[in-house]
């Protein structure tokens, strides 16, 4: 049973007519009687009686003919609402963000240009952001990555490099950039197991044959920052993560090790052309192309 075959019905009911119902709906009048024979077979019921100039409803039909115009309306609303949702007037965006630095501006210039669309985020780390995606928690993420999944549409919005941030009474915080043998001296604050920022900073901190103190691990950079602006130590997040905040001073590692990492935005390939995630997409690479 479709959407078809109910308003060739209601409309031969109406009419009593197969052919004033083609009319009707402008098209032929076997194209009509395919429908209604459909219909009748996928409820394993006679509809009509045929015989003379009209034809008449069986019990059966007249008690669909009560419910088709409800049934109707739902299925008309459905296609609307899909229009609407196809056209991006209305909707929903679910965006996981590990490092919102990177799409923040781009988010806002999206709302911007289609309001309609509800936009939900989500914070996390990119292990988490990627377990979401596989659970469809999330539609789209915006994560630092070590390395991409090849089986997911990934676009490179930038990259980032890991800093340190210091209170702005720090001994070291005057500085332009300190040698990382200071971190063995100094507390040191990074993010959680999991984080692509703490493996960046552990790697480059090992291959310098460096042993950092880690006074603590924290499952933010938020509660990095708040830590490193306490006083509790050195917080190590990347660039685009500082902000602005008077209470920090930023300060680069003198190391020879890679310190960055590239940002992606990632969805399902499937995703990446459709709806409210291809317009993401889209707007995404018009930025890129503008700022090259």
């Amino acid at each position: 049973m479709n959407f078809t075959q109910l308003r060739a019905f209601r409309a031969v009911a109406q009419t009593g007519s197969f052919s004033q119902a083609a009319q009707h709906l402008g098209v032929s009048q076997p194209a009509v009687t395919v429908q209604i024979k459909g219909l009748e077979e996928a409820l394993g019921a006679l509809l009509f009686l045929r015989g003379g100039t009209r034809v008449e409803l069986t019990a059966e039909g007249r008690h669909l003919l009560g419910l088709v115009p409800r049934v109707l309306h739902l299925l008309e609303e459905m296609q609307h609402s899909v229009a609407a949702t196809r056209a991006l007037m209305r909707g929903q965006l679910r965006v996981g963000v590990s490092t919102p630095a990177t799409i923040l501006g781009l988010l806002a210039l999206y709302s911007s240009r289609y309001p309609g669309i509800d936009l939900v985020l989500q914070d996390g780390n990119t292990n988490e952001l990627m377990d979401d995606l596989d659970g469809n928690r999330v539609d789209v993420i915006v994560t630092s990555q070590l390395a991409c999944r090849k089986q997911l549409f990934n676009l490179p919005l930038g990259r980032q490099d890991i800093v340190l941030v210091a209170r702005s009474d720090h001994p070291l915080a005057r500085r332009e950039a300190v040698e990382p043998q200071l971190l063995e001296e100094w507390p040191v604050l990074v993010r959680e197991e999991g984080s692509v920022t703490r493996a960046v900073f552990m790697n480059a901190m090992r291959k310098a044959g460096i042993k950092p103190r880690i006074a603590a691990s924290l499952g933010s950079r938020e509660m990095v920052k708040e830590a490193a602006a306490a006083g509790l130590g050195l917080g190590v997040v990347f660039d685009g993560e500082v902000g602005r905040d008077a209470r920090l001073s930023t300060l680069r590692l003198k190391v020879d090790a890679d310190l960055g990492t590239e940002v992606y935005l990632s969805c399902r390939p499937e995703l990446a052309e459709l709806g409210s995630v291809g317009a993401l997409v889209r707007l995404a690479r018009d930025e890129i192309a503008g700022k090259t």
